[in-house]
């Protein structure tokens, strides 16, 4: 990369680190603020101002020896030097520097300057470390009336801790302010000295600066993420974060840097000019996720849930790495990416010829790989909208969102360049060899199996693969173990070759799993990314990498397994145990029949269980998200820098708290995490945990969400055996997600049946009731399958009173009164005599009533929960 935009892009990413750095933390001698507080303040009437900006120089250069030796270097790059350009913001005295004031401007969407005139109060500014981000959940709305009456003082906030699973859920100052956890400045303190620490681990500082940039950011995101970029003065709400403000500033910055020396336009008036489209805002979209994942040949039943997680994890990582060819391509640093979740990208590029040429290239290269794997079923649609500096103001950034969405949906309609691949696939027969043992590979049925793969240790079983479904599994069994990924160039020759990939991704991009740092291959250029794809509970100061919340939860095999008797007894899995058994390797991901397995009831009687082995299939996604991102916010306050907080913060429930829930919480251990992140999830574990589990979702992201009603889910489950193809265990949880789409949303569907959020939580207690009748002897279960045929019939009179005619045979579903009455009479507690009999059936013969009134068909919800937890 050329060592200019780098800078230009790391001097935006710093710019502000001086809030986050203050004097007191940092220690600044006075001799230092003497010396620079003219060079770095602007004054007025005899006074300085802004001085986060002079922290931020003594941050640099105090710092010198945690930081590269570039970074105060006056021979790295063209122009000004590095501390000039990062802490020059508030009063540039040059093109280069005014770039970075530029984006700080456009990424802060003067957001700050227009709320001047409407803000009455200001927080002061020695009580700015009192200041806590606010959670941006809390003003989204769907309609402009609702918009309005929301209060000004947002009750919820984030606390001021490191990133982990616990600290990205927003707290209410309302439920904090009796018991002692008030903001408190202590809290920067102790932040800080663990930024240090972590600050001191990165790898790369002398082998690779564009690697150690990437583990920085990381730092960053870990300890800024929850900092306010706005503390102090006229602000409206502080909800955007440091590290978002400090990414989009540092993208801006990068695209200006390289729209005006690629058209020869370093100037001033240039660089202040608000209306010229100097932005690109490309988009990225891969299309055909569900079919990728879940593509069967039928093959595949030892391999199911490694498949499944290679798959899932190569669509993360071709969404990644054509992000990064397309930086690349273009000149620019991995900053420029906005967002990267759900099989989508944003970044901004410069609106220059050079970078529409290089999109142009990146897209026919990153299609002729898939093509080639994949034959059409998939491709990465590549969308760009050119943008103005005003059309990324809080003004006119939402109209500009527009305008790019339409772009994404036509690109949806062309997806495939037919001029290039119409027609039939050149020598696709010619490329089987017979001589293998199986010439098609029996995992996807559709790709010819490969010399390199046969009799491999990944594929013993069925000896025979294409590379692409080699290294599938590959990734699926690695990504459990290993928690360290190096991205190389496919050249680099240091990996055996049982640890890499033998389809380069667009043939370009190695994977290994690693366990040093590889400085070799970081000073030589060919290491181009190093991540950690673990998930602690706790912060990441040990962490010395990059971090990368792409890797989910997969269950695994632990002590003991090999003896679990819902595997080993009973005579529903006889058949095949032998062969279960053998696939019960410690760490080793458990396969969908272990899993299916996990939903038996353990019983009295050792070898005996109760209920049924099937899996519960979970798909769900955000009510209306493209709405609530696009006209959510009152059109003041959008920015960009807003936006990718926003994003960010919803992908981190479905990327880090929802695996984090699964490897803790002994109820949904064996729950597998297929993906997870952007708006949505797609779950696969035993079928009465999912249920538990889907209910448990919706409450806390009702509460990650503020308990805001404008933000909702809408889910899907579905219940299947274990030997049921990938393609179809999608498919039908496609079509309950659908169904409660249909259904009016914030709803689930189970056994055919659409519920509100609230109706499954009181179907639930209804659950739990005839189980308490059961236990207690009133019911048994003959007279829980005689509810059957009664709950069909009270459906069918709920469905009456909307016919304009009723034919009088349509009357019989009418008797189910007299046959709940006569069932409960006849049946109901025998072995209790006299009046407590009686008060008995009174009292299940109101409370059936009652029930089947209400919820006619949806009452078999937790009648089959029941029958199915015993048969």
């Amino acid at each position: 990369m050329d060592e200019t935009v780098l800078k230009i892009a790391m001097a935006a990413f710093f710019h502000d680190i001086g809030k986050f750095a203050d004097r007191k933390l940092l220690n600044i001698p006075d001799e230092f603020i003497k010396n620079h507080a003219d060079l770095y303040q602007p004054s007025y009437q005899g006074r300085y101002s802004h001085a986060h900006a002079l922290y931020t120089a003594a941050f640099i250069e105090l710092k010198r020896d945690l930081l590269p030796e570039e970074l105060n270097s006056t021979q790295w790059g063209e122009g000004d030097i590095f501390i000039n350009l990062a802490a020059s913001h508030h009063k540039p005295e040059t093109p280069m520097q005014y770039i970075i004031t530029m984006a700080d401007r456009v990424s802060s969407g003067w957001d700050r300057v227009a709320f001047e005139c409407n803000v009455e109060e200001q927080i002061p500014v020695k009580d700015y470390q009192k200041t806590r981000l606010s959670a941006i959940f809390q003003r989204l709305r769907l309609d402009d009336e609702a918009r309005q009456t929301i209060v000004s003082n947002y009750t919820f906030f984030y606390p001021l801790r490191a990133l982990s699973p616990k600290t990205i859920f927003p707290i209410s100052r309302r439920e904090t302010a009796g018991v002692g956890q008030e903001p408190k400045v202590e809290d920067y303190a102790e932040l800080f000295q663990q930024f240090l620490q972590g600050l001191a681990n990165l790898s790369h500082r002398q082998d690779n600066l564009e690697l150690w940039f990437e583990h920085f950011d990381s730092l960053m995101l870990t300890y800024t993420g929850a900092i306010p970029s706005a503390r102090a003065g006229k602000i409206k709400d502080p909800d955007v974060s440091l590290y978002d403000h400090a990414r989009t500033t540092a993208a801006l910055a990068a695209a200006i840097y390289l729209y005006h020396q690629q058209t020869e336009s370093l100037s001033y008036e240039s660089i202040d000019n608000w209306d010229e489209n100097k932005f690109l805002i490309v988009n990225g979209d891969f299309y055909g996720i569900q079919n990728f994942i879940f593509s069967d040949a039928g093959d595949t039943r030892r391999y199911r849930s490694k498949i499944l997680r290679g798959r899932s994890f190569a669509v993360s990582m071709f969404m990644e790495l054509a992000a990064d060819l397309l930086c690349r391509a273009i000149g620019l640093p991995f900053t420029s990416i906005l967002l990267n979740a759900a099989g989508k990208f944003k970044l901004i590029a410069p609106n220059t010829p050079t970078a529409k040429q290089a999109i142009e290239k990146v897209d026919a290269e990153v299609n002729d790989w898939l093509i080639k794997v994949a034959y059409g079923e998939n491709a990465i649609g590549f969308s760009s909208q050119e943008a103005s500096a005003n059309d990324l103001s809080s003004q006119k950034f939402s109209k500009l969102w527009e305008r790019l969405s339409q772009r994404e949906e036509r690109k949806k309609f062309d997806r495939i360049d037919l001029h290039a691949y119409s027609g039939p696939f050149q020598n696709y027969l010619d490329s089987f060899r017979n001589d293998l043992t199986k010439p098609l590979c029996p995992l996807c049925g559709k790709r010819p199996a490969a010399p390199e793969v046969e009799n491999q240790a990944l594929i013993e079983e069925i000896k025979s693969a294409c590379k692409t479904c080699r290294d599938h599994i590959f990734l699926g069994a690695n990504l459990v173990k290993k928690p360290r990924l190096a991205v190389t160039e496919a050249g680099a020759s240091l990996f055996h070759e049982n640890n890499r990939l033998l389809e380069p991704i667009f043939g370009r991009y190695q994977l290994a799993f690693v366990d040093s740092d590889l400085n070799h291959l970081a000073r030589s250029g060919q290491l181009l990314k190093l991540w950690d794809l673990s998930l602690e509970s706790e912060n990441r100061v040990s962490q010395s990498v990059a971090v990368r919340f792409i890797n989910g939860y997969v269950p695994r095999y632990a002590t003991g397994d090999d003896k679990d008797d819902r595997i080993t007894g009973g005579d529903r899995l006889t058949e095949g145990v032998t062969d279960l058994l053998t696939q019960i390797q410690h760490e080793e991901p458990k396969t969908l029949e272990h899993i299916a397995a996990a939903a038996l009831n353990f019983t009295d009687r050792p070898g005996v269980h109760q209920g049924i082995a099937a899996l519960g299939i979970l798909k769900a996604d955000v009510d209306y998200l493209g709405v609530l991102l696009a006209c959510g916010l009152d059109e003041k306050s959008y920015t960009i820098s807003r936006l990718a907080t926003l994003s960010r913060q919803l992908h981190f429930y479905f990327s880090i708290y929802l695996p984090h829930l699964c490897s803790t919480d002994n109820r949904f251990k064996n729950v597998y995490t297929v993906f997870a992140g952007g708006d949505d999830l797609f779950l696969i574990g035993p079928w009465n945990c999912i249920i538990d589990l889907a209910t448990h979702i919706n409450a806390t992201f009702h509460d990650y969400v503020c308990g805001n009603p404008a933000i909702s889910l809408s889910a899907g489950v579905c219940l299947q055996k274990p030997h049921i193809p990938l393609d179809h265990l999608a498919e039908t949880a496609e079509a309950a997600l659908k169904q409660s789409k249909a259904g009016g949303r914030n709803s689930l569907t189970l056994f055919d049946e659409t519920v509100t959020w609230s109706e499954m939580a009181d179907l639930l207690k209804i659950k739990d009731s005839l189980q308490q009748w059961q236990e207690q002897k009133l019911l048994n279960k003959a007279m829980l399958y005689r509810f059957n045929e009664l709950f069909a019939m009270a459906g069918e009179e709920k469905q009456l009173v909307h016919l304009d005619q009723i034919p009088l045979k349509a009357l019989s579903c009418t008797k189910w009164r007299a046959l709940l009455a006569y069932t409960v009479e006849r049946n109901l507690a025998k072995e209790i005599k006299g009046d407590a009999r009686r008060a008995a059936v009174e009292r299940v013969l109101a409370a059936m009533s009652g029930w089947l009134q209400e919820y006619g068909n949806k009452f078999k919800i937790p009648l089959w929960m029941l029958l199915y937890d015993q048969r």
